[in-house]
């Protein structure tokens, strides 16, 4: 019985351990996904100057912004997290 509750137990706490590891990666991930994102909006941006469309050369702009903000915002959250 003894060794029932062992195992019970240890799967238990390694279930946690991985849940740990999965979510800090997920951190990671949200970071480097925001990050890529205000990169390509950056990019059009450019793209869209240099074709002198300046509606989309501003959304770009603006969603660059957004992206921009949203790494920002995360990468402070899950540092107090970590």
């Amino acid at each position: 019985v003894y060794q029932v509750h062992w195992l019970r137990a240890k799967s238990l706490k390694d279930r946690w351990a991985e849940e740990i590891l999965l979510v800090q990666h997920e951190m990671d991930w949200t970071c480097n996904f925001f990050i890529h994102k205000a990169e390509v909006w950056k990019r059009l941006g450019v793209i869209a100057k240099e074709a002198k469309k300046q509606g989309s050369m501003a959304y770009a702009g603006r969603q660059g912004k957004i992206y921009q903000c949203l790494w920002e915002e995360a990468r402070l959250a899950f540092h107090q997290t970590k």
